[in-house]
């Protein structure tokens, strides 16, 4: 059989049956497209490559579970939300390791490895003053960088509990960062140079 005379959807019933040559069609027939749309908004060919690989490392695993109606709008928005969510994952490392910048550029690289162990400690800290389930959803919502539905499956909880539990986290870790940001400070004060 000729899988590149097949239509879309006569390769979505093959891939739920776990086809492997269906599947490589349609790796064949979107990857390029998919590619560039990740290199043209992440300006990056590795991170466009690694997206467009997750991409079809998760089609192939949910091939049995996903509810694709159109296989050429789902990869398409599968892409813009991998896109979206590795453009905040790098937000928010930014965001993280912004305050290890606190006492310059100028700054001894001993105090930095300093001031990042604490910033760790602090974030360590701050998980373990959160219920066990909590602790679990805001790992794998920030650090896995799973979405809200991601979590709900995994834990086999409502969306609505997930994003109950994010909320509780993020006060707690709030709190915890505020001190950090808070003892960072101090060393600017104490120490300037």
């Amino acid at each position: 059989m000729d899988y590149s005379l097949l239509d879309d959807n006569i390769l979505l019933r093959l891939l739920r049956t776990s086809d492997e040559k269906a599947f490589r069609e349609i790796y064949d027939r979107y990857w390029k497209r998919i590619f560039f749309i990740a290199v043209k908004k992440t300006r990056s060919k590795e991170t466009a490559e690694e997206l467009t690989q997750n991409l079809f490392v998760s089609l192939w695993q949910k091939r049995e579970t996903a509810n694709i109606l159109q296989l050429e709008n789902y990869l398409l928005v599968a892409i813009k939300y991998g896109i979206i969510n590795y453009i905040r994952l790098q937000a928010r490392k930014e965001k993280h390791f912004d305050a290890a910048n606190y006492i310059g550029s100028d700054e001894n690289p001993a105090e930095q490895a300093v001031l990042l162990h604490n910033l760790q400690e602090c974030i360590q800290t701050g998980l373990l003053q959160l219920p066990e389930k909590t602790r679990k959803v805001f790992t794998l919502s920030r650090f896995e960088n799973q979405s809200v539905r991601q979590i709900a499956e995994a834990l086999n909880i409502s969306e609505k509990a997930v994003e109950y539990h994010i909320t509780k986290s993020l006060k707690v870790m709030h709190v915890h960062l505020r001190h950090f940001e808070l003892l960072a400070l101090i060393s600017i004060i104490l120490f300037p140079f």
